[in-house]
């Protein structure tokens, strides 16, 4: 990975932990916790066609330095 990439789930799996369940977009803000970083993706749609999402978080200090 170059320096100029932001790591996800795919380019660095070990940094990520996926959050249980897939959200709507307006629960994405519930999960959110200030000083962890999150990576988000599209991840299907709900049986009435809302968009659902999967999030991944990574701690502060599980960043590479």
């Amino acid at each position: 990975m170059n320096e100029n990439e932001t790591p996800t789930p795919q380019s660095d799996p070990e940094q990520f932990i996926r959050l249980p369940g897939l959200f709507r977009r307006w629960e994405i803000e519930q999960v959110l916790v200030p000083g962890s970083d999150f990576h988000i993706e599209e991840a299907g749609d709900a049986s009435d066609g809302t968009p659902l999402f999967a999030v991944y978080r990574r701690e502060p200090n599980q960043k590479e330095e």
